[in-house]
């Protein structure tokens, strides 16, 4: 299965697009670069550090949802291989609490004031960076940029999608343009065959604008290696869409068939402490390791170790969902077999039966049933993980670079 596919269709007559080359450079804008963790952040400095220097990033050094200064923000710039620069804001802070005291106003007295300010930062970060394209990283927070920049500006406008931000309701005023910021743009780059098909039925954006390019994986970093120890691993922020209360719940109802096993899970999130609860009431909480955030060597290692490795995801009632699950490329790349959740792009990352097993997310037996699969036959364990790791080291970081530059500032289609 390529990395890249792109799907049949007519543009609309509206112009033809600017025709770039493979020498014209790019600025990235998005909120979320490292020093934050995320499979987002993630996927934006590999693709900077990979395409260096032919990619600029604009980004913020304030946290939208909490207004304070993003810890080691500086020293995190520092190392990297790409420039960088920063403003305070890069979308709207949500103060929820001051604007419903506030009403409409707050549109006049913050919304406007940030957007017009973002706007002259992006417009001046292009100038300088003599960038050809510039790449949103947010849907939901800068695709009234791309309305704004296909408008006023000349450079080609290209937005960057996941999944949550196109299955989920919109929540909040700027949310509500992302029909029209799709639209408006020229290309939209998204991880997953699934997000590509949101943004066709739902938001009408001709086929043709449309590049997939799947995530790639750190082939360097994760690699195979080291004693493959007696336990189940799972990683990512605790949040509802992960499944982590399903897992506990699952792994509860096998505990007694394989005593040796314990269940280990890596993250932080906003339930942590109704997870850490559930555990403690599910009969196996001897057995339920949390172990916290944890650095980059922590989390190599785990997925070196780990027996098998999942995340049983599914997609919430407001369509928040999965955008791809970079974290089961990252355990194919080190040998082992996983197994998600059939919900949002995970489908484009497991492959049923050839890279690991999909389970719904929702259905405790379901997800109980796998951990049994893969626990319980040596041989399946052994052939999934092989066929895994042959997946993950088509998804090379540096091949995906390459693809993604392709989709961003290849010739126009007819």
């Amino acid at each position: 299965m390529g990395a890249v596919d792109t799907v049949a269709g007519s543009r609309p007559a509206a112009g033809p697009r600017k025709a770039l080359n493979t020498h014209d450079r790019i600025l990235l804008v998005s909120n979320v670069m490292p020093p934050i963790v995320g499979g987002t952040p993630t996927l934006y400095d590999r693709l900077a550090c990979h395409a260096a220097p032919r990619i600029a990033v604009l980004s913020a050094w304030r946290d939208p949802d909490f207004g304070k200064p993003i810890p080691g923000w500086r020293e995190s710039d520092a190392g990297k291989p790409y420039p960088i620069r920063r403003i305070p804001w890069l979308r709207p802070p949500r103060i929820e609490d001051i604007r419903r005291r506030m009403g409409w106003l707050d549109l006049v007295l913050i919304d406007l004031p940030v957007m017009l300010v973002v706007f002259c930062a992006v417009v001046i970060a292009a100038t300088r960076a003599r960038a050809k394209a510039i790449v949103l990283g947010e849907l939901h927070g800068l695709g009234w940029l791309a309305i704004l920049l296909g408008v006023l500006a000349p450079w080609r406008v290209v937005i960057y999608t996941h999944g949550e931000e196109v299955a989920q309701r919109a929540y909040n005023r700027l949310a509500r343009l992302r029909g029209p910021a799709l639209r408006a743009s020229d290309v939209v780059v998204t991880v997953s065959r699934f997000t590509r098909d949101r943004i066709i039925e739902d938001f009408g954006v001709p086929p043709d604008r449309i590049r997939l390019v799947l995530n790639g994986v750190d082939l360097e970093r994760f690699t195979p290696g080291g004693t493959s120890e007696p336990f189940v691993l799972s990683i990512g922020r605790l949040i509802e869409r992960k499944g982590f209360d399903k897992l506990i719940d699952a792994y509860a109802l096998v505990a007694d068939e394989f005593p040796a096993y314990r269940l280990k899970i890596a993250g932080h999130g906003g339930d942590e402490a109704a997870l850490k609860a559930r555990a403690a009431r599910s009969g196996a909480a001897d057995r339920i390791d949390f172990l916290g955030g944890v650095d980059d060597a922590a989390l190599t290692a785990l997925y070196r170790s780990c027996t098998i490795f999942m995340m049983p995801n599914r997609t919430l009632a407001d369509g928040d969902t999965e955008g791809f699950g970079l974290v089961f490329l990252e355990a194919n790349a080190c040998g082992k077999a996983v197994i998600g959740g059939r919900a949002g792009g995970v489908t484009d990352a497991v492959v049923d039966g050839e890279t690991g097993l999909l389970v719904d997310g929702y259905d405790i037996e379901d997800i109980a049933s796998a951990i049994r699969r893969l626990l319980g036959d040596d041989a399946l364990r052994d052939r999934l993980a092989a066929g895994g790791l042959a997946h993950a080291r088509a998804h090379g970081w540096p091949s995906v670079t390459r693809e993604f530059l392709d989709a961003v500032l290849g010739p126009p289609r007819s």
